[in-house]
């Protein structure tokens, strides 16, 4: 039996296990996306920064949501205030561990997410041009592509190209 998936507000104490699963993301997900040597910099340093990043002043206007099955969590979302839109909040990560894709728990995470910004008018996100998987999600949740891009420098100096999203919150 599948135990079920528990959506609630991250804590301090979430924050090694979000940065857990966001490296394994990022390690799956990105492998054939950067150079071997620099996806495994990125991915230790996403596995250590949530503490930090959870303890900083500009954290306190953001929201982090944790997905658990059983007793781990195995998934994340992360949103705050979009820049220079107040009516609009942006999803600045989300990430579920490899050994749940395909499960509905990022779909569950998902229904967190939305009743959370349910009052905002639309929600934005940017992903990486390559990351199909994570596009066909959005996709599935009711974001579309604006026609924005970006090009990012995660800092191994080959920028990758950046799309945005948006989705209006369902009612």
């Amino acid at each position: 039996m599948v135990p079920p998936v528990l959506v609630r507000e991250a804590t301090a104490e979430d924050a090694a296990a979000v940065g857990e699963v966001h490296a394994e993301a990022w390690h799956q997900a990105y492998r054939d996306l950067f150079e071997p040597e620099w996806l495994a910099r990125f991915v230790a340093e996403r596995r250590v920064r949530w503490p930090a990043r959870m303890a900083t002043p500009e954290f306190a206007t953001d929201t982090l949501l944790v997905a658990e099955r059983g007793d781990s969590v195995v998934a994340f979302a992360w949103f705050g205030p979009y820049p220079d839109k107040p009516a609009d909040v942006e999803l600045r990560a989300c990430y579920a561990h490899p050994s749940v894709w395909g499960t509905g728990v990022s779909r569950a995470l998902m229904d967190g997410v939305w009743d959370a910004v349910a009052d905002y008018r639309r929600v934005r996100l940017w992903t990486l041009a390559g990351a199909n998987r994570a596009r066909r999600f959005y996709t599935k949740e009711g974001f579309a592509e604006t026609g924005l891009f970006r090009e990012h420098d995660f800092g191994d100096t080959r920028p990758v190209l950046q799309l945005e999203y948006a989705a209006t919150p369902p009612r």
